[in-house]
């Protein structure tokens, strides 16, 4: 795991907002979010972890995911994490941001 991804676990686990060149950790309202770039690739909400490469199958995306605790994987055939489609992880980052 690199070092920047021990800080976005450790924010994550502290419940504090992060920020590391392309990773930021957002908490709000006591739900957790977690970017690559401007894409939500985490959510933690009510208790429920949600997980998205927003389309993006990178290896830097890969990476953030696996450091998460998925089994993702850039190959659909090896991917055994249930990933969330973009929009509906979105609506939860709004619906908890403008609640």
């Amino acid at each position: 795991m690199k070092k920047l991804e021990e800080k976005m676990i450790q924010a994550i686990n502290n419940k504090q907002n992060f920020k590391n060149t392309n990773t930021e950790v957002k908490i709000i309202k006591n739900c957790v979010f977690v970017f690559l770039y401007s894409t939500i690739i985490f959510a933690s909400v009510q208790g429920k972890k949600y997980f998205s490469d927003g389309g993006y199958k990178t290896i830097t995306t890969g990476s953030r995911l696996r450091a998460l605790g998925t089994g993702y994987s850039i190959n659909d055939k090896k991917n055994l994490c249930k990933l969330t489609p973009q929009n509906k992880i979105y609506k939860m980052y709004l619906n908890t941001l403008f609640s």
